[in-house]
């Protein structure tokens, strides 16, 4: 384990021991899919160590990438996160700002990545999940997104996100092997799929996995960093070449 590791750790275990000792919800900041693997391989040793009776995630949206963890004993009602809407303050004169542009404007203002969840990206504009004391800040800081003035505005998540939305499509392998699966899902062959899955890319039900070879299960939950997530459903149906007949049930 790096010390890097071995340090979020302990924050996590402190966190988990103030929640048991102060009986509230704790909440920690927002976690990649890295961090949240890491977490969940070590969530019982932190739970017995420290006395917390469960962790939960969320990140605004069902579909959501990024997450902020709680140390509670059931569902918070309340999550310490809002959503942040940032359009062009003149649309008709606008160039239209791209994902990076978003980040990296809101970075610039001296905040830390692990206070920025997910941004969503529209054609007239963006949402960003936030910290709520990081999102007081960006609502008096941010007035420009690369070379484009902006308006930001704190607001509700349209209803169409908070709804997942699957693509659902059904396609034949060879084998249900994840680097098979990866290839048909995302149109990749089978060695950049595998590429994909070595580069730590890739994360079953939101465990982190370094085996192309990995078996699928039906309704595993697949997460691709950077191309999005599915459901992977195995039909136990063969076609009249002998593959493997399976659902993929894609996030959009």
């Amino acid at each position: 384990m790096t010390k890097e590791e071995q340090v979020f750790l302990r924050h996590m275990k402190d966190m988990a021991s103030r929640s048991y000792y102060e009986d509230r919800p704790c909440f920690s900041d927002f976690l990649n899919m890295y961090e949240q693997d890491l977490l969940l391989r070590n969530k019982e040793d932190i739970l017995a160590e420290t006395g917390a009776k469960n962790i939960f995630f969320y990140g605004g949206f069902p579909q959501a990438e990024r997450v902020v963890a709680a140390f509670a004993a059931e569902t918070p009602k309340s999550w310490p996160v809002i959503w942040l809407y940032i359009a062009p303050a003149y649309p008709r004169f606008a160039t239209v700002p791209g994902h990076r542009d978003y980040l990296g404007s809101i970075l610039g203002l001296g905040l830390r990545r692990e206070k920025i969840g997910d941004i969503l990206v529209q054609e007239k504009g963006a949402w960003v999940c936030v910290r709520q004391e990081t999102g007081a800040f960006i609502l008096d800081e941010l007035t420009q997104v690369g070379h484009t003035a902006v308006h930001v505005e704190q607001a509700q998540l349209p209803e169409a996100y908070q709804t997942p939305r699957l693509e659902i499509c059904q396609k034949t392998v060879s084998s249900i092997r994840l680097d098979a699966i990866l290839s048909a899902a995302y149109g990749l062959s089978r060695s950049k799929a595998a590429q994909c899955v070595l580069n730590g890319e890739v994360f079953i039900n939101g465990r982190l996995t370094v085996s192309g070879s990995h078996t699928l299960q039906s309704e595993d939950i697949i997460s691709v960093r950077h191309k999005g997530k599915f459901v992977f459903i195995d039909l136990r149906n063969r076609s009249k070449k002998n593959k493997c007949i399976i659902e993929i049930r894609k996030y959009v």
